[in-house]
């Protein structure tokens, strides 16, 4: 089977995992989410310091609160609006902004003044440069490789940022049995290693490796 199956088929069984589970234990994830990425930003990120981030809704692990600590924290925070060809742009985010549905993906999306990745990764007078990368994941193996959506966005905003000469802290959100033993993921040319992973009982170290 090659890769882009196994993927498929990786991605299919977990997302059935997610949909099955307990609502109610779900959504309680969210609070220790919540503090071990604000430990991953502040570890990361400086006073008043630029990250990116998501809002996980429905199935995925929930992030409403942690996008509360980060704003909370005084950090600024960009959620990701998507692009053609499967690029990305960022709006701020704040408590009680609006979201619409995205014109080129089945997701919701901020509503507000847009950013493009080398504006974000810049930054200007009033707000410092993107110190660090929060993103989504289906699943991570154990040696930071990242099962995602399937449709490529993050992994060309992360090869982006590396044709500007920038590679930012990364860290993906899952739940604790979506970290899979190493060589768990498959690799595609495309995709990019995630160098953490904030579970619901830990933050965790995957890549380059601890030693």
């Amino acid at each position: 089977m090659q890769a882009a199956e196994e993927k498929s088929a990786l991605r299919s069984a977990i997302w059935a995992e997610r949909r099955a589970a307990d609502p109610e234990r779900r959504a309680a994830a969210g609070e220790s989410l919540a503090a071990h990425g604000l430990e991953w930003a502040l570890a990361h990120v400086p006073e008043g310091g630029t990250l990116t981030a998501y809002l996980g809704v429905g199935a995925e692990p929930p992030t409403a609160p942690l996008l509360e600590r980060l704003h909370s924290a005084g950090l600024r925070v960009f959620l990701p609006v998507c692009l053609p060809e499967r690029q990305l742009a960022w709006v701020q985010w704040q408590p009680g902004i609006l979201f619409a549905r995205s014109r080129f993906a089945p997701v919701q999306e901020p509503v507000g003044p847009v950013l493009t990745t080398e504006e974000l990764a810049a930054g200007d007078g009033a707000r410092l440069p993107l110190a660090a990368v929060l993103l989504p994941a289906t699943a991570l193996d154990a040696e930071g490789r990242r099962l995602g959506q399937g449709g490529g966005y993050y992994d060309r905003f992360l090869a982006r940022l590396e044709g500007l000469g920038l590679r930012p802290p990364t860290a993906a959100v899952v739940f604790d049995s979506e970290v899979l033993p190493a060589g768990a993921v498959p690799v595609e040319a495309l995709d990019r290693r995630v160098a953490s992973a904030v579970t619901p009982s830990a933050l965790r170290a995957l890549w380059p490796k601890p030693s």
